[in-house]
């Protein structure tokens, strides 16, 4: 493979996936140790979890670049464009940079077959070992015990909390899960808990290897009254008050909160890095449109309270398209009561049955189910209708959803 086109990379690299039984980080420690010849960063913070990873990356990367710090962050997956996976400060890698990267990693890997995800995260570590990092902020995907990420021995480990979700390939119980998840805290090294109630194979493995154990609820507080909410971590003699609750959930920023000052003792103006804070695909709202990238029932709950705070007793249609592997159930019967009309949507992916989804969503639902061959058409209706819709489900949804708007907002344009 010698494109110097991206394109052709990603879709060379999704079509060279190793068997199952070939999964696993033991086959990726030689090519890894090639790739990442020098230190990521100075100090590296991995941040894992079920719900809740992306946003605390971002809260995590502002603060540090208010400091004036040199920022690598990688992330997944992407919503519109791969180059999003990869950032130095607020500037993506650039198509050639991916490009570089990939060549490297394709010449070096040997008999070394490696999946999507593994190309991308070791393209990651490639262009952040030559960028002189003050900090790399690197999200786990799934699990974390054989995710790349985890290759790398972080400094901080955070995870943000622990649900159902991907129960096939981690475990069908919250302490399976965090089994997996648990793993991406490193010996002598700080770990922070993002919930008041993980799993106990998470706390104590926490207890066990960490030097370091901050924990919501008991190291760091937050509290939330009348769209506002509070932050305190009693040991640093810190506490901001009087935040808005904006679209991004508080927990997300507390567990970044208490990573900064684990990291540095530099005062910046907190308060109005997390009011500037947004993240596209988290309860964003586009004219008469809200976008989230909720897949599973906690991230839903999540977008709920959303609701609650800032879109009271208003009843939306629902563009709504979740794969099959999903607890689709929990997740309907979760936003019913918000919903007036189910709109389900068509999308590419082998994991996803549009008619298993309409006949679940009918049998939970006694509103109007309408189906539709592409979120194009879904959003396409629902813009000339002008009736309030949230978008949700999976990223491919909300992904689709933002180029429709995009293209039908350009088209009115272009016609008036």
């Amino acid at each position: 493979m010698n494109s110097n086109l991206l394109s052709d990379w990603l879709g060379y690299i999704n079509s060279n996936r190793p068997n199952e039984e070939e999964f696993g980080l033991e086959r990726l420690r030689e090519l890894f140790k090639k790739t990442v010849s020098q230190n990521l960063a100075n100090k590296v913070i991995i941040v894992g979890g079920t719900n809740g990873k992306g946003t605390t990356v971002e809260y995590l990367k502002n603060f540090l670049i208010e400091s004036g710090c040199n920022v690598g962050v990688y992330t997944s997956p992407h919503l519109i464009n791969f180059n999003e996976r990869i950032r130095i400060n607020n500037r993506t890698a650039s198509d050639d940079e991916i490009v570089r990267a990939f060549k490297y990693i394709e010449n070096n890997k040997n008999s070394t077959r490696l999946t999507y995800f593994d190309y991308a995260t070791l393209a990651a570590f490639k262009i952040f070992a030559e960028e002189n990092l003050d900090f790399a902020i690197l999200e786990i995907g799934i699990g974390g015990k054989y995710d790349p990420v985890n290759l790398i021995e972080s400094d901080i480990s955070i995870i943000t909390n622990i649900d159902l979700d991907h129960e096939k390939w981690l475990g069908s119980t919250l302490e399976q899960i965090g089994l997996q998840k648990a793993a991406i805290l490193k010996q002598g090294k700080i770990g922070i808990l993002g919930s008041d109630s993980m799993p106990l194979s998470v706390t104590s493995k926490s207890q066990e290897i960490c030097k370091k154990t901050l924990q919501l609820g008991k190291e760091f507080r937050v509290s939330s009254l009348n769209n506002k909410w509070s932050y305190s971590i009693p040991h640093k003699n810190f506490e901001l008050e009087d935040i808005d609750s904006g679209n991004l959930n508080p927990e997300s920023a507390a567990c970044a909160l208490s990573a900064y000052k684990m990291l540095l003792e530099d005062d910046i103006d907190f308060k109005k890095v997390i009011e500037a804070t947004h993240l596209p695909g988290r309860c964003h709202s586009i004219e008469h449109f809200i976008l989230d990238v909720s897949h599973n029932p906690a991230s839903v709950k999540n977008l709920i309270q959303f609701l609650d705070r800032n879109h009271k007793d208003i009843k939306f249609n629902a563009i709504f398209s979740a794969m099959s592997d999903k607890d689709c159930e929990s997740i309907i019967n979760e936003i019913s009561q918000y919903i007036s009309e189910w709109n389900i949507c068509s999308i590419e992916d082998t994991r996803f049955d549009i008619s298993e989804l309409i006949n679940t969503t009918e049998h939970i639902t006694n509103k109007l189910v309408v189906r539709h061959d592409s979120v194009y058409s879904a959003i396409e209706r629902s813009y000339h209708e002008q009736v309030p819709c949230i978008v949700f489900g999976s990223f491919i949804t909300v992904s689709q959803a933002y180029q429709a708007i995009e293209k039908i907002k350009k088209e009115n344009h272009e016609d008036h």
